[in-house]
């Protein structure tokens, strides 16, 4: 893990003091995908030598050339790649160049494009992008997925690990604003570099994401609706809601579009 990724884990666990907001890594209480699932699922990661592959990130595959994920995946310091897939199993690595989502003030966001230097012709499922005149609202049942752990410990405690197989869950869209006023109230540090951003909140009883598959899409419709970017508790599993990055915020599907000329 290198330094960018580094730097955020070491600011975002000050501000958690261990129990609150972690970077996003495995999806609890999943099931297989089945092969039919989330084909355009990818992995991003760091190139170490010889050859292996350093897994730290999921994205989504949204055209030949494009994918789409959180700004906290990349690592300046490394030598990043993405792996194409990697579910059912016949992965293919590529070379990637990140291209961020910065605001009028110059603000970074946690959504990230990943241009593919050489288009991919072997990989041809994509993930449509949302179709926003139908946002997501409070009770929709939205798709996860995930190399995930499958198992707690006592007290709902995160278990290391991660699943060799693809793990989809489905969970709900909730209201956050109890959990944004906690996070403005209690924890101003992480308020100060997040509150400015554009997130929805999901939770479900048994499902959960924990800190790896931060940027793997939030799915509703067989469309992309969201990007996994950090969960509300970081050592117990299933008490706090988690937070998307809302795809549909205007400003993120123009710069999309922009960007890719990828049509929604």
């Amino acid at each position: 893990m290198g330094g960018m990724t580094r730097l955020l884990l070491l600011l975002w666990a000050g501000v958690t003091v261990g129990t609150v907001v972690d970077l996003q890594k495995r999806i609890i209480g999943g099931h297989d995908c089945v092969k039919t699932e989330r084909v355009y699922h990818v992995q991003v990661g760091e190139l170490l030598p010889p050859g292996k592959f350093d897994f730290q990130c999921g994205g989504s595959l949204i055209g030949a050339q494009w994918i789409l994920t959180a700004a906290h995946c990349w690592d300046e310091t490394a030598t990043m790649r993405a792996r194409l897939g990697v579910h059912p199993g016949q992965d293919t690595m590529v070379k990637v160049t990140p291209h961020f989502f910065m605001d009028n003030q110059n603000r970074r966001h946690d959504i990230m494009l990943l241009e593919i230097t050489k288009p991919n012709i072997h990989h041809k499922t994509f993930i449509p992008l949302p179709k926003c005149s139908r946002r997501l609202k409070v009770g929709d049942e939205v798709q996860i997925a995930g190399h995930a752990s499958t198992t707690m410990g006592p007290n709902n405690e995160r278990v290391p690990g991660e699943s060799v197989k693809l793990q989809c869950a489905d969970t709900k869209v909730v209201d956050c604003t109890q959990f944004k006023t906690c996070l403005e109230n209690n924890h101003k540090l992480f308020w100060a570099s997040w509150g400015y951003q554009h997130w929805l909140c999901i939770k479900k009883d048994k499902v959960d994401v924990s800190p790896g598959d931060s940027g793997g899409g939030v799915v509703y419709d067989n469309r992309i609706y969201g990007v996994n970017s950090f969960t509300g508790n970081s050592i117990n599993a299933c008490v706090a809601p988690a937070g998307f990055m809302d795809v549909c915020q205007k400003e993120y599907m123009d710069w999309i579009v922009k960007t890719t000329g990828i049509k929604p």
